[in-house]
């Protein structure tokens, strides 16, 4: 009986080797080479967005809303005047709001209230934007917060970064094999990370010369970069 047992037992510890080693077998995965690069092009750009706040402040709620109205309709025509459409131009933001203050003259507590409105205007007419932005500044309620320089179709560019970028990708692994002294078998993974940056440039209020006319505020803005990224995985032959 108890040789009977041990048998039992020998082959149970033989069937748990057997299905460790199979198991360990199926996991094992192929080897693999990975890489990345990148490919981009600089570019001029071709469209610029200007982010507009403008902000009015009254003793009514009523009397701020209707400054701001003035104001807004006001920073509206001159973009018309300058040639824009009015689809060009939209409002992304409003809201009135109260804060207390203390008046400088009496020193008691008054309550203020604040009307504000945020604006975006699309300008595709580059050789215009400075201009645009000296007259804007004529107007106080006014402020432009940003000037964000872009590219309108950063999509006719696609073909050709990525294609140079999965073949640096490419050249990058047959260097690789090349070196190890191995043979690629197969492409096992791809991604490809597309990305067109934004210039975009702080615009500062314009100073005003003694004469009163607002100095004119250069605009230079830089290339524009678009690039795609390529992560590239070969399996190799074992």
């Amino acid at each position: 009986m108890k040789k009977s047992i041990k048998l039992i037992f020998f082959a149970l510890v033989l069937t748990l080797l057997f299905a460790q080693t199979a198991s360990a077998a199926e996991i094992q995965q192929p080897g693999t080479i990975e890489t990345s690069a990148t490919s981009s092009v600089n570019v001029d750009p071709d469209i610029v967005q200007l982010n507009l706040s403008v902000r009015t402040e009254a003793n009514s709620a009523a009397l701020a809303q209707e400054n701001n109205s003035i104001a807004v309709n006001k920073a509206m025509d001159l973009l018309v005047g300058e040639g824009l459409s009015k689809d060009a131009i939209k409002t992304t933001n409003y809201s009135t709001y109260s804060y207390t203050k203390s008046d400088d003259t009496t020193k008691n507590e008054v309550t203020v209230y604040s009307s504000n409105s945020s604006m975006t205007v699309t300008i595709k007419e580059l050789d215009k934007v400075g201009d645009i932005l000296d007259k804007l500044a004529d107007i106080s309620e006014v402020n432009v917060n940003s000037v964000n320089y872009s590219i309108q179709d950063p999509g006719k560019y696609k073909d050709q970064v990525i294609a140079s970028a999965i073949a640096a990708a490419k050249e990058n692994i047959l260097s690789s094999a090349n070196a190890l002294g191995v043979t690629l078998d197969k492409l096992d993974s791809l991604r490809i990370d597309f990305n067109s940056d934004s210039n975009i440039q702080p615009y500062p209020r314009n100073t005003v010369s003694l004469s009163g006319s607002a100095t004119p505020q250069p605009q230079s803005p830089e290339k524009i970069t678009i690039s795609a990224t390529a992560d590239l995985s070969y399996t190799v032959q074992q």
